[in-house]
């Protein structure tokens, strides 16, 4: 009975820990997913048992991912927005259970420039993860997608800067969903800020490139915990992760291949 007892109480925790938002989620790292490695083994379902919040990518790089309120949405290089099902592969993603430990009004941040420069005044992100949900009314917001990238992959740096499409909108409602995680997390994901955006009718969507924000909300979760399951493929097992030392700034900055 007391053993009984006592895995109630461990398998409690574990639940509690993971409901409260403190476990980042991540599925592989972003230097296999630079070096090409866009078929995963997990699918939008496991997304959605570890997390209501975040984002990533789907196998071959189809679109841009946005967890919202543990709804998984597409954006589409068409700039088209779908709600997924659960049955489609997931190569790349970050996700956990929102909740938020801080919240602030926002007011006239008229750029990305601005708006990180805010969050680093947050000095309990200092040495740790955190989520950030911004919502709020949008002067501006600039974003981009990209098409799926045919087999043999290229490099995702090669992939981006040559294949992506780029969206803007005005005077626009909607949500910024995104991480910011400390510079040692750099061989496993975006170290710094990352964002990716949904409109409040879910018909505009992608990886923020620039943003005017008039009016808003953050709400701000601390992570703890962090656990990475890495790519279960044959393609991961016998592959290289062999990537060039600015590769991930050509991807996540504005950059158009002349």
């Amino acid at each position: 009975m007391k053993k009984i007892l006592v895995m109630v109480l461990l398998f409690s925790s574990l639940v509690f820990g993971i409901e409260s938002g403190e476990r980042l989620y991540q599925i592989s790292t972003i230097d296999a997913l630079l070096a090409g490695h866009y078929d995963g083994d997990k699918t939008v379902s496991h997304i959605k048992a570890n997390g209501n919040f975040g984002l990533g990518t789907f196998n071959g790089i189809d679109g841009e991912m946005v967890v919202d309120d543990g709804i998984v949405y597409q954006v589409k290089s068409t700039g088209e927005v779908l709600r997924v099902k659960d049955d489609l592969g997931v190569p790349f993603a970050a996700v956990h259970f929102f909740k938020a430990d801080f919240s602030e009004k926002l007011k006239d941040i008229n750029s990305y420039k601005k708006l990180k420069a805010l969050l680093d005044t947050y000095e309990q992100c200092k040495n740790y993860p955190c989520g950030f949900k911004i919502e709020g009314d949008f002067n501006y917001i600039k974003t981009r997608s990209a098409p799926k990238a045919t087999k043999p992959y290229p490099p995702l740096v090669k992939h981006i800067v040559e294949t992506q499409n780029f969206f803007k909108a005005k005077n626009i409602k909607g949500t910024l969903i995104g991480y910011y995680l400390p510079k040692y997390f750099a061989k496993f994901n975006v170290a710094g800020y990352h964002f990716h955006f949904i409109s409040e009718d879910k018909k505009f969507g992608g990886h923020v490139l620039e943003v005017d924000l008039n009016n808003g909300k953050i709400d701000l979760d601390k992570l703890y915990d962090l656990d990475i399951a890495l790519l279960k493929t044959k393609e991961f097992e016998k592959g290289t992760l062999k990537v060039g030392e600015d590769d991930l700034d050509k991807v996540e900055k504005d950059i158009i291949k002349k």
